[in-house]
Order: structure tokens, then sequence, then C-alpha cells
């Protein structure tokens, strides 16, 4: 069950301003303000330049505010760590490492005994249903097939919170399709809290159980939709039609 009571991710009033080496300041984020429960499925979308990525590289540690707070179960986030993993639109697959080996990178670094890591890993292949492919290099998978592998690494480490940007940008619109089932079956499955940066309204209407939508130069939150349908939803209802209307609407 999500358990909004309990704020897993706190954004408080967060500004984000980049400075270039000439000195030209640019404004990215501007006062954000939202929580993600625990076990909560949350997306972030809006128009390019609307800060979405930044937002969530804050979330991981990778970028810190200008001002505000970013607080991963009220503790300030001041680098990444092992209780967010993160899954980005290209793969980033080792080359030179098996889809097992891959899976198996993380839990090895923290020194986890090999047998243990090996059943861990063994446990995703299946959890992705990729049974069968353990020992395949990424340039034999298709692109389908290394997402869900980089889904599987970023569940390796038993992260509570899973980042994800744009995971199925570069994939073709049947198969990420298949992928957003694939998604939202993992997620029941293991209960993360979920933040999701994507640009399609679709996914985010599919998969969420709020919507955060910034507005666009620099991102300020426009709206929050608390998207109250039962799962699995119909992508061609009229209840869900009427949400992406809302959603589009608050975009554009």
């Amino acid at each position: 069950m999500t358990d909004t009571a309990t704020p897993r991710i706190v954004i408080d009033h967060v500004t984000k301003e980049f400075v270039s080496r000439e000195g030209e300041r640019a404004l990215a984020l501007a006062d954000v303000s939202f929580n993600v429960g625990a076990n909560e499925f949350v997306s972030i979308v809006g128009r390019s330049g609307c800060g979405k990525t930044t937002l969530l590289n804050m979330v991981a540690g990778l970028l810190k505010p200008s001002s505000g707070r970013v607080l991963v179960n009220n503790r300030p986030v001041e680098k990444p760590g092992p209780d967010r993993g993160m899954v980005f639109q290209q793969a980033a697959l080792f080359p030179w490492l098996t889809a097992i080996d891959n899976i198996e990178f993380g839990p090895r670094n923290q020194g986890v005994p090999k047998a243990e890591r090996r059943r861990q890993a063994q446990a995703l292949i299946e959890l992705v249903r990729l049974s069968g492919f353990e020992n395949k290099y990424p340039h034999e998978l298709s692109g389908g097939m290394q997402q869900r592998v980089a889904i599987a690494r970023a569940l390796a480490t038993d992260p509570e919170i899973l980042l994800m940007d744009e995971p199925f940008g570069a994939l073709d619109e049947l198969t990420r399709s298949q992928m957003q089932d694939e998604l939202l079956r993992i997620w029941e499955a293991s209960r993360k809290t979920v933040l999701l940066v994507t640009h399609s309204i679709f996914e985010a209407l599919f998969l969420s159980d709020r919507i955060i939508i910034l507005s666009p130069h620099p991102g300020r939150l426009r709206k929050e939709v608390k998207v109250d349908l039962p799962r699995p939803r119909q992508r061609t209802s009229k209840e869900f039609l009427e949400y992406y209307e809302e959603v589009h609407n608050a975009i554009f």
C-alpha cells in the first residue's frame, strides 16, 4: 500500500541556478516543493527546459540545490547512496560484462559474497523476465532487454527509492508500451518508491499515483494531479483520456 503520510522524499522550496564559465546565470528551478510517500509512484512531467532531470539529479545526489532542501528519509541528500537506484534513458551497461554480471556489479562492490550476489541476481533476472539471457552481452540484447537489465541492476542493491530518467525514451512505441507494463509489474512486486521523469503524458498516467507538472524557464510547480484510477489502467478509457486532457492543458 502507498504510504503518502510518511514522506520518503521531501523537495522543500528548492531553487537551482547554474552559472557558466563566463558568469552567465540560468535559473533552472524556482521554489519547488512537494513530497513523495513511501512506496508511491510519482512522475514529473513538463516541457523541455522545466528542470525535470535537474530535480531528479538532486534527489540522486548528483547536484546540490542553490537554495532549499532535498531530504531522503528526513536526511539531507549530500551525495549518491545505495538507498537510491538510478535508471537512465540509455541503459549504460558495461559492454564487457554479461547481463547477470552487470546486475551483480553493485553488490560485488559492496562486498556481498559471490554465492549470495549470484542468487540475488538470478532472482532479479527472473523478476525482469530475462531467464535464458543471463550470459548474453549487452550488444546481444535488444533495447528493451538492455533496459530490463538496467532496472535489475538498479534493484540489485535493494534501494528504497528508484529514480528513473526517461528510461523508455529511446525505445519504439510498441516496446515502450510493453516496458511500461513490465515496470508496473516490477513495481507492484518490489514496492519501491519510484520517481520517474518522462515526456510522455500517457506513460505518466499509466504508471503513476500522482503527477507533478512543472512550468518551464524556470521550473516551477504548476500543478499536482492525483490519478485516481484502478490498475491496470486502460489507456483508451474515457476516464484515462479525461486525465490526459487535464495534464495536457496544465503543461501547455
